[in-house]
Order: C-alpha cells, then sequence, then structure tokens
C-alpha cells in the first residue's frame, strides 16, 4: 500500500473522514492519499495521532515538536 501523506491547514470548513468532527480554520490536519485505491482521506489532529500520522520528534534544539510523517 503506497499512501502519501501531507500536514495541512483547514482554509473554511470540512469534517474528518474518521470522527465526523466539523474542522475550522486555522487547524491541522492529515491528508492522506492512497495510489492504490485512489482513495482520498483526511483526518483532524486526534484522529492523526490515534492513526500514527501525528507524532511527536524532537528539533534540532531538543524541543519536542508535532509532526505529520
Amino acid at each position: 500500500m503506497a499512501e502519501k501523506i501531507a500536514g495541512l491547514i483547514v482554509t473554511g470548513e470540512m469534517n474528518c473522514d474518521s470522527c465526523g468532527k466539523t474542522m475550522r480554520h486555522p487547524e491541522r490536519y492529515a491528508y492522506v492519499y492512497d495510489d492504490e485505491s485512489g482513495k482520498e482521506s483526511r483526518f483532524c489532529e486526534k484522529c492523526s495521532r490515534e492513526k500514527g500520522y501525528l507524532k511527536k520528534r524532537k528539533n534540532e534544539r531538543g524541543e519536542e515538536i508535532e509532526t505529520f510523517l
């Protein structure tokens, strides 16, 4: 399964494809595209964490930040 994942910012309103939550600007969300099936999905921050698309990492300064994979 070849997935492409991008971390984006909501510019209007949209719903999470997992929990149905309405996301509004300027919330972050994961956009996931599956090359094989052509399916597009959008997940809120909470669902992104649960699915493993949003994880905590340390930056160059040693500070902990959240980043989309």
